[in-house]
């Protein structure tokens, strides 16, 4: 009995350990295939293990960045993933690993990564954290220390508010695509 009663707060604890709305880590930098959890790409994962995920990656003109099927787009730095993104082809394919998907409204998406961090705009919501000083920004950083420690989650919605596209990248591949 005390077994089941152990394994029990076992799972607890590990489904509070998951994604939580007071920050982003490198954990949530991530997309997994909806149809199995076990086909994950994440931030910090090196192009060889990224391929055997997805693929092999389609030729590119970006020097950076490295497109595969399904709509999903990776920029690497130093061989390492540093930025994902998803687009309309990933519909029912892919979804970030705290489960943003294509086609969601704005308010699945404030349910998933928090109400109060958001940073709304026109066509986008964005969620910037510095995982330094433990906070989030209310805009894009302009020279901090290490943008390798500051943390994006971006989406972008069509005309009928449904979202387009996915980004979750490091501050450095959103500011400077590398």
């Amino acid at each position: 009995m005390s077994r089941r009663v152990l394994a029990l707060l076992f799972l607890i604890l590990l489904t509070a350990c998951g994604a939580s709305k007071s920050g982003i880590s490198t954990d949530d930098l991530g997309i997994v295939k909806v149809d199995n959890d076990k086909e994950i790409v994440r931030y910090g994962m090196s192009r060889a293990n990224v391929e055997k995920v997805l693929g092999e990656s389609e030729e590119s003109k970006l020097k950076n960045m490295v497109f595969y099927e399904n709509g999903v787009a990776v920029i690497y730095r130093d061989n390492s993933v540093v930025a994902i993104l998803i687009g309309e082809e990933s519909k029912g394919i892919y979804k970030t690993t705290q489960g943003a998907e294509i086609n969601m409204n704005k308010e699945d998406i404030k349910n998933i990564y928090g109400n109060d961090n958001a940073i709304e705009k026109t066509k986008n919501l964005d969620y910037i954290y510095d995982s330094v000083e433990k906070k989030y920004l209310t805009d894009m950083p302009v020279e901090p220390e290490d943008r390798t420690k500051i943390y994006h989650v971006s989406v972008m919605f069509n005309d009928n508010g449904e979202v387009e596209k996915i980004s979750v990248l490091d501050n450095n591949a959103a500011v400077l695509a590398k």
